[in-house]
């Protein structure tokens, strides 16, 4: 951060670029709210309208998404995975965040493998929602618990 802030850019605008995309926070209550939360909370996020992206230290990262079966909206948690044996143990914190999360969030899942590119497999472990507020209520308790241990 501090080089950006070196080279004319203020802290303010880095912080805000951190955040979310100025001028594209969402209009919908409900992702407003999560938004809040983790700005709040100190989370690492970008945000551009409802679409939300949330990233772990770890390398995992939380995406919030219109559901492409229909109508509400996804969690996606995507895990990176190891390219080659040597980096397996690399991904061990990855893969227990992301099942953690997974835990408190509970319910139905589904799982997609992404190979696309051989050097930088992920695993996207998807819970949908029809109601938006139960899936902030539900994102928000498990973040929480998750980022209090």
């Amino acid at each position: 951060m501090g080089c950006a802030a070196g080279r004319g850019v203020s802290y303010r605008m880095v912080e805000e670029l951190e955040h979310g995309i100025p001028g594209h926070a969402s209009k919908k209550t409900w992702a407003n709210r999560l938004q809040q939360w983790l700005k709040q909370r100190g989370v690492s996020f970008e945000a551009e309208g409802e679409a939300t992206r949330i990233h772990l230290p770890s390398g995992v990262y939380i995406e919030i998404t219109e559901s492409m079966e229909g109508e509400g909206y996804d969690v996606v948690i995507t895990v990176p995975l190891p390219g080659t044996g040597s980096e397996a143990g690399d991904t061990k914190s990855a893969i227990s965040d992301a099942f953690e999360i997974v835990s408190l969030l509970g319910g139905e899942l589904r799982y997609e493998l992404d190979d696309s590119l051989p050097e930088y497999p992920s695993l996207r472990i998807i819970r949908s929602y029809r109601d938006p507020e139960e899936l902030v209520d539900a994102l928000i308790s498990a973040l929480d618990r998750f980022l209090s241990k």
